[in-house]
This record gives structure tokens, sequence and C-alpha cells, in this order.
């Protein structure tokens, strides 16, 4: 063998090393990079979801069965006075009779559940400093009202 064979044998075997298995060692090195930038955005996006989930504080409607509604917190309070912003509303209607409707600044009579329906409703709002009237259409002497700073 002359040297000149052997030098370019040696440069191509550098240049292309093959582990047991027959993949170049760059190829397994794309694949990893590829792998952990898919994880990468995966975890991001679980992330993000689970923070946008979390970061609305959550109120409960209930309407009916009786000629009753109300509005408590996430700890089971009556709500008298919150802070502006944006709250997922959920809305337990009781009864077909009745319905769940919110007005005040921004939210012009806002109907969540409507007369016949029974069941839950979730809807986010976004509440601006004003005072607040909930409701149901039906039976206007069935409200309750907030403040919100």
């Amino acid at each position: 063998m002359n040297a000149g064979r052997v030098k370019r044998m040696l440069a191509a075997r550098s240049r292309c090393i093959r582990p047991e298995g027959g993949a170049t060692l760059r190829s397994r090195l794309v694949v990893l990079v590829a792998l952990l930038v898919a994880a990468a955005a995966l975890v991001s996006v679980g992330v993000a979801a689970t923070v946008t989930a979390v970061s609305l504080p959550k109120l409960h409607g209930v309407i009916g069965p009786s000629y009753s509604i109300s509005l408590k917190n996430a700890h089971g309070k009556r709500v008298t006075t919150l802070k502006h912003g944006k709250y997922t509303l959920v809305v337990q209607d009781k009864a077909n009779i009745h319905n769940f409707t919110l007005n005040g600044p921004g939210i012009k009579n806002k109907t969540i559940t409507g007369t016949s329906f029974v069941g839950t409703k979730t809807v986010t709002v976004t509440l601006k400093a004003g005072k607040y009237r909930y409701y149901c259409t039906v039976h206007p002497t069935v409200t309750g009202t907030f403040r919100v700073t």
C-alpha cells in the first residue's frame, strides 16, 4: 500500500466515524439534537397551557332550583368586591325556568345560561371597574350585585 492511499483512508475514516450499528456519529448527533428540540417545544407548550389555565381566578355562579341566585369566589365566599381583570365564570343552572345574566361596564346583559338550559357553562369575562348585577331576566327579583375596583 502506498502512503498516499493510507492518508486518504485515514482522512475518510476521521470524517465518518461509524460506531457499531453503522450510523455515523454525526447522524446520531443530528437525531439527538432534533429530539431535544422537540422535547423542549412540548415542555414549553405544556407549561404555557398550565400557566394560562391556572392564572385566571374562578367565580362560581348558581341559579335555582328555587328563586335564588348566588356568585361565590373560589373559597366559597359570596362575592361583594373584585379587582378588575379576567375571570373564569362557572355557572350552574339548576332550573329550566331561570337564566343567569350579567350586566356591568363592558358587559351588556350577557346571558350565560339561557332559559330552558339546565347544566353548567363556563365563560371567561373581563371585568372593569364599576358596579355589576347578575340576575334572571325572567324573574328580575332574583338578583345580586358586586363591585369591581
